[in-house]
């Protein structure tokens, strides 16, 4: 393996040819994110499956991962586009845009109005355009204190508001039912509040038999209040910085990614480092240097993933991104050289946790003794085993065998893990000799190990070293 760091991409308009879709996962992308606050479900349903047929193909574990609106508040004009001035005041509610051609600004939600305060802050297009709501008897503008070209559409921020907003919208229900029928390996929830969010989105997802895990997004302030709770709610955690950002202030968005990604975690929950990651590479060849830093600082975050959104979705240069992001973490995450035992305090609370550690335990002890490790050997029905060895962030691969293309696919986010799928025969309930040398005889084959390689080898409750 080249990496450890796993790798999402936004596929869109650039990228969804099959041509594009095998070339970003032989430079390395591990899981595909689909914005359903773009693109008809016409077309999101045909990539998706083009993902899954170039995948198999090519014979790769490769995720999808279905990102829903969730409570978004969107920009509603009569025009395409208006140009701002500032210090100007606009027009702004349902009665704003009732006529084409009118300068005028309306949002998605209309019922947000009785909500809003006089003077409210409000924040669009992530912060590129900044407004002050002023009521003026029925009437109501927006002052601007920007000035550009601001464009439909675009997403809309209103700081500490307190509008109860629904946690899915209808265009949600159709992603659930893709996910349903193309048996997605990821559900994203935007904008959550609580954990109270999680547990609704589950209920929702039994109904449409979506058994997807769900990533729980942490860009808003309510979302970091109740931090400790979505966490253990969720199956896995993003940092969504860009809404972030608008939500809180700038400088205080590096410090909760760092919060984030150690509670994630301390959890044993997979997490993906998001938003401007290598911005620039929507219309350039290369990234800054502040980019690169930005990809290394979330490996040295120990973070599962990193995630590619315009760069891969729209930019000119996504198979460029892809391999940028690839050779910079599988560089910087190999200088991590601290015992994440000590870094963390896990709580080792079941027998599964004890054993895991006991594995890590032991990686490290042969390291001192000067024996060559070159990868975990894990058998795991749900990919339970993998998930515990994968927080460790260990320095060697975790090659991880399991019965179903499905529970592989559920690992394709977990840092260091390489699933195989590897059935037992009906009636045995016990991992024998033969599967092991089966499991070996496969990794050889496709080079991923040599002869006289060592590996610790996990299966029940037994913990050996095996050399090839």
């Amino acid at each position: 393996m080249d990496k450890f760091t796993k790798i999402v991409a936004t596929i869109g308009p650039a990228t969804e040819s099959e041509t594009s879709i095998k070339e970003l996962i032989l430079a390395g992308v591990d899981v595909f994110r689909f914005n359903f606050k773009h693109g008809t479900l016409d077309w999101h349903n045909k990539t998706i499956q083009r993902v899954n047929n170039v995948a198999k193909k090519l014979n790769k574990s490769v995720g999808t991962l279905i990102d829903l609106q969730g409570p978004e508040i969107r920009l509603i004009m009569s025009q395409d586009e208006i140009d701002i001035s500032l210090n100007e005041e606009i027009p702004f509610g349902k009665e704003a845009i009732k006529n084409a051609g009118t300068k005028g600004i309306s949002f998605t939600h209309t019922q947000i109005l009785p909500y809003l305060k006089d003077s409210q802050k409000i924040i669009i297009d992530a912060g590129a355009f900044e407004f002050i709501l002023n009521k003026k008897g029925r009437k109501h503008f927006l002052l601007s204190l920007s000035k550009g070209e601001l464009k439909n559409k675009k997403s809309v921020t209103i700081p500490g508001s307190n509008f109860p907003a629904p946690v899915l919208v209808e265009r949600d229900f159709e992603g659930l039912k893709l996910a349903a029928r193309h048996e997605v390996d990821f559900v994203a929830l935007s904008f959550v509040r609580s954990a109270k969010d999680i547990q609704l989105v589950r209920e929702k997802m039994k109904k449409y038999s979506v058994y997807a895990k769900i990533v729980a997004k942490i860009e808003t302030k309510k979302a970091i209040d109740d931090l400790d709770n979505i966490i253990e709610e969720a199956d896995l955690v993003m940092v969504a910085r860009g809404d972030l950002g608008v939500e809180m202030p700038l400088e205080e968005v590096p410090y909760y990614q760092k919060i984030i990604i150690k509670k994630s975690i301390q959890k044993n929950k997979p997490v993906i480092t998001a938003t401007q990651m290598l911005q620039s590479m929507e219309h350039h060849p290369h990234p800054t240097r502040a980019e690169v830093s930005d990809v290394a600082n979330a490996t040295y975050d120990l973070t599962d993933a990193v995630m590619l959104s315009g760069e891969t979705a729209l930019g000119e240069y996504p198979v460029e991104s892809v391999r940028f992001m690839s050779k910079t973490v599988g560089f910087n995450e190999k200088k991590n050289t601290v015992d994440s035992r000590v870094r963390f305090n896990f709580e080792l609370k079941d027998y599964e946790e004890l054993l895991a550690d006991s594995a890590y335990g032991l990686l490290l002890q042969t390291q001192k003794n000067k024996l060559h490790i070159s990868g975990f050997l894990v058998f795991s029905e749900t990919g339970t085993m993998a998930r515990l060895v994968s927080r460790y962030r260990p320095q060697v691969p975790i090659f991880t065998f399991v019965p179903s293309a499905a529970v592989g696919e559920a690992l394709t986010v977990n840092y260091a893990v390489r699933a195989f799928v590897h059935k037992i025969p009906a009636g045995q309930r016990e991992i024998l000799q033969n599967d092991v040398r089966e499991a070996i005889e496969n990794l050889l084959s496709q080079n991923l190990i040599k002869k006289k390689d060592s590996l610790i080898v996990l299966h029940g409750d037994t913990i050996t070293i095996v050399t090839v």
